[in-house]
């Protein structure tokens, strides 16, 4: 295989894993193995075959490294009300408006009081599943780094929350606008519009103002860049004015 194809069968899965059919449609019934209903089959996306392997401890097929080896293999993220209907189907989401509204970062809304789950993201099996595994590698850079997507921050380091003044806690869910002057809120709009239109990301140009919990204002110096995971988030990397990132 040249490529590996984006979902499996059961059938093929089994013979690239060199183990029996029942084999894998155990891992699938146990939950272990995250699989979508297709008509009377499930399909089986190459991601999670990848992530359970890893996880399990078993060999990674040939057939599916393909360079995965140079980067983690993370199952397919999947909005909370879906992953609560395999993990845990007691979980109760019927009234919750994330799912009445399909947003796919529930914790968006955490800060709002608008969600149905009361549990903190820190101690959410689901936000530790499907996003707390892809954040990891920014609690590894000494310089202050966060994660985000559309305006909303997925989490940050330590020396993220030290820079904004803010508990390293209260960063998941936090509106990028209740953290920069409008003004640099407007620069960095900018910026990512004219990514979309295919400009590369990188250091900014212009400092950015953070505003700080007691009104005041730091100016920082900044850069940008696209992730794979999540998909259509951002990496930020930020340092005091004057300094060099």
């Amino acid at each position: 295989m040249a490529e590996s194809p984006p979902t499996l069968s059961v059938s093929q899965a089994a013979a690239l894993c060199r183990v029996g059919r029942t084999t894998v449609g155990y891992w699938v019934r146990s939950r272990k193995l995250y699989a979508r209903r297709a008509g009377r089959s499930f399909e089986i996306p190459v991601e999670d075959l990848l992530h359970f392997l890893t996880r399990e401890g078993h060999p990674i097929p040939p057939e599916l490294a393909n360079g995965r080896g140079l980067r983690p293999a993370f199952g397919t993220f999947r909005p909370c009300w879906e992953y609560w209907e395999t993990e845990n189907p007691a979980h109760r989401c019927e009234r919750c408006v994330v799912r009445e509204r399909r947003i796919a970062d529930c914790f968006r809304l955490r800060l709002s009081g608008a969600v149905g789950c009361r549990e903190d993201c820190r101690d959410c099996r689901y936000f530790q599943d499907m996003v707390g595994v892809r954040l990891q590698f920014i609690h590894q850079l000494a310089a202050p780094a966060a994660v985000f997507r559309g305006l909303t921050l997925w989490g940050g380091n330590a020396a993220w929350a030290e820079l904004c003044g803010r508990p390293a806690e209260r960063l998941t869910g936090t509106g990028i606008e209740s953290i920069l002057h409008p003004r640099s809120l407007a620069l960095l709009v900018g910026v990512l519009k004219r990514a979309e239109a295919g400009a590369a990301l990188g250091p900014l140009p212009d400092p950015l103002c953070i505003l700080t919990p007691e009104g005041g204002e730091r100016r920082i110096v900044a850069a940008l860049y696209p992730l794979r995971e999540p998909e259509g988030a951002n990496l930020w990397l930020a340092a005091e004015e004057g300094a060099t990132l």
